[in-house]
């Protein structure tokens, strides 16, 4: 009997001890980022038709982000939260009460080849992003401000090699619920991507309800490419086309595309340049453009990075040039021309 209950222990302890070693590691991840800035508009007024700085001679807080993540064996999940002016523009469909939430999704590797993520993401069409930390310049393009945010759905990814392939179904754009959205109608998300060492591709594309208020559908097509050049030098363009077609009246179909280059000198490890360089032409009404329908616009911005630490600051000049007198002074005289000075810190941690 002694003997039975002994080696019964031993089986017991022995089973402890492999189930403490097969346990599945996890893993969780804080982090997060700020940023505020003050702008003066040259006109004496705001003129900005692109995204995040809608002000003029303020002191403005833009958004502060809180991201956490936790991985445990094929799952993981993603929680980025935004507060502030940035994170209100970025969710506009959203209650107050729910625009605190920019990201959540969950992802599943299938294999080591295909994963699953579902829930709501940031959009794929484009090359700026929409936290400031991630940007070089701080103002936003008009490709930016006019395609997608986000998406709220379902899209699986395989990855070969430096080679990926990305297709989704998703509610319709910049909607976290098609409840709120008023619509069941579903937008169709896909990508195919190289990313190398120094040189990286991508092929974007989405196509569904954007606007289901106004039976506005949206196909856009787009193309992101960068090139680092060497240790100082970076590229990047970005060619964007979208189309737009309306339920109930095609006289509100609308057309426009943009076409974006960025350049990036780093001097040393704390000082950068960034130049941007945009050509946007709003060919046919839309709903989306306001104002800008039938008008072309070269923007030019030119932003200085400074470092320290965590914390950049960001002196930034742009200059915006339009087809059509779109913009005005402070005395509502309209004018073709437009720009504006900021100064804007970024800390992430």
């Amino acid at each position: 009997m002694k003997k039975a209950i002994l080696i019964f222990t031993i089986m017991f302890s022995a089973s402890m001890i492999f189930a403490q070693e097969t346990k599945i590691e996890s893993k969780t991840i804080f982090e997060g980022s700020a940023d505020i800035y003050y702008k003066y508009d040259f006109s004496k007024a705001d003129n900005s038709f692109t995204s995040f700085t809608n002000s003029h001679n303020s002191f403005e807080l833009g958004m502060a982000s809180i991201v956490a993540s936790h991985k445990q064996g094929k799952a993981e999940v993603f929680v980025d939260l935004g507060f502030g002016t940035r994170a209100a523009q970025f969710t506009y469909n959203d209650d107050p009460a729910t625009f605190l939430i920019k990201q959540l999704y969950v992802t599943y590797a299938l294999s080591s080849n295909i994963s699953v993520i579902a829930g709501s993401f940031g959009t794929h069409i484009g090359y700026e992003l929409a936290d400031a930390v991630d940007n070089k310049n701080y103002s936003m393009s008009y490709a930016f401000s006019y395609g997608p945010f986000f998406n709220t759905g379902v899209k699986a990814q395989y990855t070969k090699g430096k080679f990926s392939i990305m297709a989704g179904v998703a509610n319709p754009t910049d909607f976290k619920t098609a409840i709120k959205a008023g619509s069941t109608q579903k937008t169709f998300i896909g990508q195919l991507a190289y990313v190398g060492d120094a040189t990286s591709a991508f092929f974007n594309v989405t196509s569904g309800s954007s606007n289901p208020s106004s039976d506005e559908n949206k196909t856009q097509f787009d193309f992101v490419g960068t090139k680092k050049l060497n240790n100082k030098i970076s590229l990047a363009f970005n060619g964007t086309y979208a189309l737009t077609t309306n339920d109930s009246n095609s006289l509100n179909d609308g057309e426009w595309y943009s076409m974006v280059g960025y350049a990036n000198y780093s001097l040393n490890d704390v000082v950068s340049l960034a130049y941007r360089i945009e050509y946007f032409n709003a060919l046919k009404a839309t709903s989306a453009l306001g104002s800008l329908t039938g008008t072309s616009v070269l923007g030019n911005t030119l932003s200085l990075n400074y470092k320290v630490g965590n914390l950049t600051i960001i002196p930034e000049f742009r200059v915006d040039k339009a087809s059509e007198e779109v913009f005005s002074n402070n005395h509502s005289v309209a004018k073709g021309i437009t720009g504006f000075a900021l100064l804007a810190t970024t800390y992430s941690f």
